[in-house]
């Protein structure tokens, strides 16, 4: 299920944005404490549905993830590590896409580390088409990390 994030899912988010492994290919580093998870958990619920759209993945009852446009036409989509290999990316994403359809979002964005075989694969089995490879596209932890883009028109 897909729904609203409020303040209730800090710890859940906490849970996911301080797991190294999760995090690791993810925009920002692991989060250092639980004020800055509570920060962009209130971030993204009081967020602009017009500029950003951002989702809470749930299944019966437990926060998985998020997935969303943090800011239209890029998104993201981060699922905890124990529930990685089950189809929730896809079938999030898949619900994404529709929904973002409809709204008439004309087109959606990715950003994937070249070294996230799990994120290629998942937006390629969902339409995207990469678009564009940058070296050196961001700093991860003082380190320089390449980024391919991928682009799905809806």
């Amino acid at each position: 299920m897909l729904r609203r994030a409020t303040m209730d899912d800090v710890d859940g988010f906490h849970a996911i944005f301080t797991d190294r492994e999760a995090m690791a290919h993810w925009s920002t580093p692991p989060h250092g404490s639980r004020q800055e998870t509570e920060d962009w958990v209130r971030s993204m619920v009081e967020a602009d549905p017009t500029l950003g759209d951002d989702f809470v993945i749930e299944k019966d009852g437990e926060l998985l993830g998020k997935v969303g446009p943090w800011k239209l036409p890029e998104f993201g989509v981060l699922v905890r590590r124990d529930h990685w290999e089950q189809g929730i990316g896809t079938e999030a994403m898949s619900a994404l896409v529709d929904y973002l359809r409809g709204r008439g979002v004309p087109h959606l964005v990715a950003d994937v580390d070249p070294a996230n075989g799990a994120s290629l694969r998942l937006m390629e089995k969902l339409g995207f088409v990469r678009s564009g490879y940058k070296k050196d596209a961001m700093l991860y932890e003082g380190k320089p990390v390449d980024s391919v883009y991928l682009r799905l028109e809806l």
